[in-house]
């Protein structure tokens, strides 16, 4: 079991894990990755067929895998669908939903915030995206509550040209939850999947920072790549975060 931050413990994006459906599959693979904490995305899990995600979670909590997050899920303006992610979350014991957040459905989410107790992370998916910036961020977090926070990805804020250090220091007290990433760049500008801690990542400096806020909420890798084979290259992000004694 790998722990950060002072006993958080580590997770990996299910997306990683793409290529492999099935919970048997989830759970070996998680093994072979050093972890034992998973983040799941749609990929894994139907939030509208309850018979269904309710047979996921119960054979991974017999695992004892830990379900730290769920997302990143699109929040349109419909009850129904939205119930059934809020539902999810209450079972599996989720603090926070990780989130691509359409504006019109704000108000319905804010009440199923307070409903269920449980919180909306929203994830900034990079220069192109409609949160992936800080001032995007504001904007959003401007005419919100604070039940709708953020779930930083350090790789998508460094696509938009910025420092994730930045939006820790901004948003501390609606930070749920973090995607540790990393990329490089290519001439272009595209990025570039990389193991994390070799890439433009300062990742000693944002596990510093995670610390010096106390963060609590969910952390979770994210390795791309390799989605045939993923859990050489998530073994090697996990050795470097222990290197840096995080």
């Amino acid at each position: 079991m790998a722990k950060i931050l002072g006993g958080i413990r580590l997770g990996v994006q299910s997306w990683c894990y793409r290529d492999f459906k099935g919970t048997d599959n989830l759970i070996r693979l998680l093994h072979d990755s050093e972890l034992d904490t998973i983040e799941l995305c749609g990929t894994h899990y139907d939030f509208n067929d309850r018979a269904g995600w309710t047979k996921v979670i119960e054979e991974l909590e017999a695992a004892s895998i830990l379900i730290n997050g769920c997302g990143i899920n699109g929040m349109q303006n419909n009850e129904e669908s939205l119930r059934n992610q809020f539902e999810f979350a209450r079972r599996a014991g989720i603090s926070a939903i990780g989130a691509d957040l359409d504006p019109d459905a704000i108000d319905l989410v804010e009440k199923l915030c307070e409903e269920y107790g449980v919180k909306v992370a929203i994830h900034n998916h990079g220069h192109w995206h409609r949160y992936g910036s800080r001032a995007q961020l504001r904007e959003l977090f401007g005419k919100t509550s604070s039940n709708i926070g953020l779930c930083l990805d350090t790789g998508w804020a460094l696509d938009s040209k910025e420092n994730p250090l930045d939006y820790i220091d901004e948003f501390a007290d609606r930070l749920f939850g973090v995607h540790l990433k990393d990329f490089n760049f290519d001439a272009e500008g595209q990025p570039l999947e990389t193991v994390l801690g070799t890439g433009e990542l300062d990742l000693p400096a944002i596990i510093a920072k995670l610390k010096e806020i106390h963060f609590a909420g969910y952390a979770s890798l994210e390795y791309e790549g390799d989605a045939s084979d993923p859990a050489p290259k998530l073994r090697a992000c996990v050795e470097n975060l222990r290197k840096i004694g995080a």
